[in-house]
């Protein structure tokens, strides 16, 4: 009968060390924003003016971000998602769910914006919602673009494309790094807001162009350069 009731016991520690270790692990929401002069972004309106003093509005937005990975104090990483698509003419690409992570702290956040050269291989993602789409033409480097940022500008009448890709074959690609304490619990989300305005102001003004800037790599590299100064921000929602 002892020897009866201690097997119990043992099944019984054991389910309870199980469940603990189910409970052990931690959803997480990577929720994408845009902003432009920090309110949320509208669409299809002639309200928002550059640092170059043109009007203008926003009717495509859609672009890629990389390698999303969580960093840890001790150097340890763990990889979010390789390639995530975002478009605002699809709400559910503002958010990407990360379930079962199994641990809760986590000292830095990093992500690509577009493709690295290992990445931007044409053809590479052809079962991905953006190709065609996002195909980059052999003649200029092939791959795929980085974004793809279109509207209006002075008038309804005079479009801008902001296409940016390798342009060349060269990877204008950058990295951010952001340091932060994330302590995910039950509904942790992490925003990484894109500030649209800021593509164009810092440290270089540029001029939107009816002609486009697919072939200009030096339009893409001062876009890389505004990139990376402050285009990207990351916040935390514990709610």
């Amino acid at each position: 009968m002892k020897n009866l009731f201690l097997i119990i016991t043992i099944i019984s520690l054991i389910s309870v060390a199980c469940k603990k270790a189910e409970d052990c692990n931690y959803n997480l929401t990577i929720s994408f924003t845009h902003t432009i002069d920090e309110n949320p972004l509208e669409i299809n309106q002639i309200i928002y003016t550059n640092a170059a003093g043109e009007n203008y509005n926003i009717q495509t937005l859609r672009y890629l971000i990389s390698d999303i990975t969580l960093h840890s104090d001790n150097g340890s990483s763990v990889l979010l998602d390789e390639v995530h698509f975002v478009t605002i003419s699809d709400t559910s690409t503002f958010n990407l769910t990360i379930p079962d992570l199994n641990k809760p702290n986590f000292s830095a956040i990093s992500f690509t914006m577009g493709l690295d050269a290992q990445k931007n291989i044409t053809n590479l993602y052809l079962n991905e919602s953006f190709f065609p789409s996002f195909a980059w033409p052999t003649s200029m480097g092939g791959g795929y673009h980085y974004m793809q940022l279109e509207g209006d500008y002075i008038s309804a009448f005079q479009g801008y494309a902001t296409h940016t890709g390798g342009t060349g074959g060269e990877d204008f690609s950058f990295s951010k790094n952001f340091p932060i304490a994330i302590n995910i619990g039950s509904a942790t989300t992490i925003s990484i807001n894109m500030e649209i305005n800021n593509w164009y102001v810092n440290p270089n003004i540029i001029n939107f162009t009816t002609d486009g800037i697919m072939d200009d790599a030096n339009k893409q590299a001062l876009l890389q350069a505004n990139g990376v100064t402050d285009v990207f921000s990351v916040s935390i929602n514990d709610n």
